[in-house]
């Protein structure tokens, strides 16, 4: 066996037996405060969609809990799944969305990515409103157990100061 096999075969085997990360866990949050932020969410007939990180809020709610690349303790964030936010807004079909931040950083997330790892569309970090300093007020966040486990997830796709998911 070719030595490029053996190691493909080793990688696959350590890929299929790594323990995934504890998925995000529904809560409630009490309403707060928050920066004044807006994800605007473009459809693939031009419409959009204007979300506050309390309307964001108003979706399903999780936790996660994890570190970042930016972040050596761990840290709760607290928001929605990227998943549900684009079925909410009719856009999960779709083979990838780009993202464009806040300072005019843009990224492609291609749906491989939400079908396989929980990207949180974090509005809180540790009880509190998301700030701009604390790489807010809307981050896209993955466990970071799953970052590491994913062939597709990239630092790329944890955006921070999230401003805009257009249709691709």
């Amino acid at each position: 066996m070719p030595k490029n096999s053996i190691f493909a075969t080793i990688a696959a085997l350590v890929f299929a037996t790594a323990v995934a990360a504890d998925p995000p866990q529904p809560i409630a949050l009490e309403p707060i405060t928050h920066a004044e932020a807006e994800l605007v969410i473009v459809g693939t007939d031009g419409t959009q969609q204007s979300h506050t990180p309390a309307s964001l809020e108003t979706l399903t709610t999780y936790r996660m809990r994890t570190i970042t690349p930016w972040r050596e303790e761990p840290a709760d964030f607290d928001g929605v799944l990227l998943s549900d936010l684009l079925e909410h807004s009719g856009l999960h079909k779709l083979d990838e969305i780009k993202v464009v931040a806040e300072n005019d950083f843009s990224t492609t997330i291609p749906r491989a990515l939400w079908e396989t790892v929980p990207v949180l569309v974090a509005t809180r970090v540790n009880g509190r409103a998301h700030t701009r300093r604390e790489r807010g007020p809307i981050q896209f966040v993955i466990d970071m157990d799953d970052y590491q486990a994913s062939p597709v997830a990239g630092e790329r796709h944890m955006v921070w100061m999230a401003a805009r998911i257009e249709a691709e």
